[in-house]
């Protein structure tokens, strides 16, 4: 583990719960970024951003867990929480209301990386596909990932099966998941891919996992994002990294941002963009999962909440505000 990361993993673990008043920009200029709980990779990515912020902005960055989005993306709107890291899904949710009040003053400054998501199973139960899980115990419900129980039924409805075709089954998370289909006691569940959990899978299943690709008819990103705004297609190809992958398959994506709210300063918010996009270089170098990531992609239009004007302001500076950013940013 090199330098930085352990400097980012020991700024991350030395914080501590605040009060909302303490959380906000004007106690002692110091920022905080809200992230999934400890051990998640938004915990472990946050980390590297805030010790990378703190660094070239010269200002306490300090990242602060909760038990998910749901929780602190409120405190984000109200400016009580001055960022956070946040899944497309989450974000569009939140905007339409879907888990109480609407939160219409969110905003990103930045998409900063994708995951990809898919059903995996044991490879040698002889599925390829999501089709394929028909009669199938799959897991359709997470208790404490709302946004990826919802995920889980889009895939199978892009693929052509309704809930009622499968054998449905409610697990807490990505983690008792992975280790229900290592026992063999359900037949596919939902991860991201390339994650540890997926690597420990490969290694300790016999003849390893596979990930199932999204078939039929309607299995195109223009429906996918119909169905779940911010979800889309992608296709996954063998590389030496993904040695769980044999051969190209299409699974489910949605970009993760940085989010703040619209009340936050101009000057802030360019201030973040401006260093957040210097150091992204240096942090693809020390996380692996933000090997996607680039100078060139942060004003992706897949955002589901407006972007912040100062990020706008920035991009265009920079030419990357597309006429695809202007028309998405109308709706």
């Amino acid at each position: 583990m090199n330098l930085r990361r352990t400097a980012a993993l020991a700024l991350a673990g030395a914080l501590s719960f605040y009060t909302a008043s303490a959380m906000t920009a004007s106690a002692a200029g110091r920022l905080t970024l809200g992230t999934n709980p400890q051990g998640s990779i938004y915990y472990t990515i946050g980390g590297g951003i805030a010790a990378a912020l703190q660094d070239k902005l010269s200002r306490q960055v300090t990242v602060q867990p909760f038990t998910g989005s749901s929780v602190y993306l409120p405190l984000i709107s109200a400016g009580e929480v001055n960022m956070g890291l946040n899944s497309s899904l989450d974000l569009g949710g939140a905007r339409r209301g879907e888990n109480g009040k609407p939160l219409e003053n969110l905003r990103v400054l930045a998409r900063i990386w994708p995951l990809k998501v898919a059903f995996v199973t044991r490879a040698n139960e002889g599925l390829t596909k999501v089709s394929d899980l028909k009669g199938k115990r799959v897991v359709t419900d997470f208790s404490a990932l709302a946004a990826m129980s919802k995920f889980n039924k889009i895939m199978l409805k892009l693929s052509g099966l309704k809930v009622d075709d499968v054998t449905p089954v409610t697990t807490a998370g990505l983690g008792p998941g992975m280790a229900q289909l290592t026992e063999d006691s359900l037949d596919a569940t939902s991860v991201a891919v390339g994650i540890p959990l997926t690597q420990q899978a490969q290694a300790s299943i016999p003849g390893g996992i596979r990930y199932l690709s999204i078939d039929g008819k309607d299995a195109t990103s223009a429906k996918a994002d119909e169905l779940y705004p911010g979800m889309y297609l992608v296709e996954v190809k063998p590389t030496k990294r993904l040695p769980e992958v044999t051969e190209p398959v299409t699974v489910g994506g949605f970009d993760v941002f940085l989010t703040v709210s619209a009340d936050m300063p101009d000057a802030d918010a360019t201030a973040i963009i401006e260093a957040f996009y210097d150091a992204l270089p240096q942090l693809k170098k020390d996380y692996p999962p933000l090997g996607a990531a680039s100078q060139e992609k942060l004003s992706a239009p897949s955002n589901t909440v407006p972007y912040h004007p100062a990020a706008i302001a920035f991009y265009k500076s920079k030419g990357l505000w597309s006429d695809e950013n202007a028309a998405l940013m109308k709706k």
